[in-house]
């Protein structure tokens, strides 16, 4: 009975020194955003994100069998503002396959540019969304995040 004590107490020890670890990180995903003018009133919103060595964030689009957290951007719906297409990723995407598991994944390290072109509408101040997204090594994640962002128009 001792040594079952003893194991569940070296469990839950590590567990809470793991979960407190894991606290302490600071993001290794950083994000900076920028509207570029093409012509008229159509625009480009850059959603840039710049990541430490050794970490990774998602892709949005993975295969059926994926374990990972896809980013999701998601623009939010305000007079004025018209998406055309879909987003476009700048940046190299990685496959990675898990070797225990054979599941595979497509990420990015380093950098990537999420693009999304619009139509802006007269009197747009700002473009608004969030980006769900989670950051990860080869051996750990970190929880998932969501983040608001503002894109200021000056036409």
């Amino acid at each position: 009975m001792k040594i079952i004590k003893l194991s569940l107490m070296t469990f839950l020890l590590a567990a809470a020194t793991l979960t407190i670890r894991a606290q302490q990180i600071k993001d290794p995903a950083h994000w900076a955003y920028g509207l570029k003018k093409l012509t008229g009133n159509t625009y480009e919103v850059h959603l840039q994100c710049t990541i430490d060595d050794g970490w990774h964030i998602y892709a949005p689009k993975q295969l059926p069998d994926a374990v990972a957290v896809p980013t999701k951007i998601v623009f939010a719906k305000t007079s004025g503002l018209v998406l055309i297409g879909k987003i476009k990723e700048i940046g190299k995407k990685e496959t990675y396959t898990i070797p225990d598991a054979g599941v595979t994944n497509y990420e990015y390290a380093g950098k990537v540019d999420f693009v999304q072109q619009v139509a802006i509408g007269a009197g747009l101040k700002e473009i608004k969304g969030t980006i769900t997204y989670q950051t990860c090594t080869h051996q750990m994640c970190l929880a998932e995040q969501t983040i608001s962002f503002m894109v200021p128009v000056s036409n």
